[in-house]
């Protein structure tokens, strides 16, 4: 286990519960608290969106122990537009809870 990527999804996991937990919209930069129609519904997207981020860290860092280099830069390669493409969706359901 590569304890890099391991402890970035950790963080990224715990982070997400925290905001989810409190209600923490204060720490998201891209939400303006004042134009926040559910906060409550903020929070929990933040909290899906850092839990699937962070989940997709921790598998990276389980698997790219024991792989060649060839698949590794494969793995990388659709690594970063599924993350690309979760973040996107993120945003729009975040700029649907916006006034």
């Amino acid at each position: 286990m590569n304890w890099i990527l391991g402890s970035i999804g950790i963080f990224l996991i715990l982070s997400g519960f925290v905001i989810w937990r409190f209600r923490l919209v204060n720490l998201l930069s891209n939400v303006d608290g004042s134009r926040v129609i559910d906060k409550e519904k903020a929070t929990r997207l933040t909290f899906y969106y850092l839990l699937i981020l962070g989940s997709c860290f921790l598998v990276l860092s389980c698997v790219i122990e024991d792989m060649s280099e060839r698949n590794l830069i494969l793995t990388l390669a659709c690594f970063i537009p599924v993350n690309m493409v979760v973040v996107v969706f993120y945003l729009v359901a975040q700029s649907r809870n916006m006034r």
